[in-house]
């Protein structure tokens, strides 16, 4: 009896069931690769909470200036802040800032390209990064008459 069980051979049943097997894990591959993107694209690209920390740095900086101008060709901005003065600049692939002419900091990486305006009582920030995402941000000079 034993023998005639295994002599059966490889069943349309048993396809079946194997078929069902590989579809169930496909679309767990599938699944977890989807997943996977997305967490990607929330944790690894740190870009959009960089920009937001440049930017809220920025809002701090213009606050209570005493005076503010724009550099050549929108490369950067000089004001004065406490008595020091700080430039904030495009410089290779990051934006910079140089506090009394020494020495730089880096503020935000990254970058393809970059503009600084004052218009009027305003800055207005244009960056292009390396990745092609653009962004774009307006903020109020607050001058003060120290």
């Amino acid at each position: 009896m034993r023998h005639l069980l295994t002599a059966r051979g490889y069943t349309f049943v048993d396809a079946i069931l194997q078929l069902s097997v590989l579809l169930l894990f496909a679309q767990l591959i599938l699944f977890y690769s989807v997943w996977f993107k997305q967490v990607e694209k929330h944790f690894f690209y740190a870009e959009p909470i960089d920009w937001e920390m440049f930017s809220l740095d920025i809002e701090s900086q213009v606050s209570s200036v005493t005076t503010m101008e724009g550099q050549l060709n929108g490369t950067g901005i000089r004001f004065v802040k406490n008595g020091e003065e700080f430039d904030i600049e495009c410089f290779s692939s990051l934006i910079r800032k140089q506090k009394n002419r020494l020495g730089h900091e880096p503020m935000l990486t990254g970058v393809n390209s970059c503009k600084l305006q004052v218009i009027g009582d305003q800055v207005m920030i244009q960056v292009v990064f390396i990745n092609g995402r653009k962004e774009e941000r307006t903020y109020e000079v607050f001058v003060s008459s120290q």
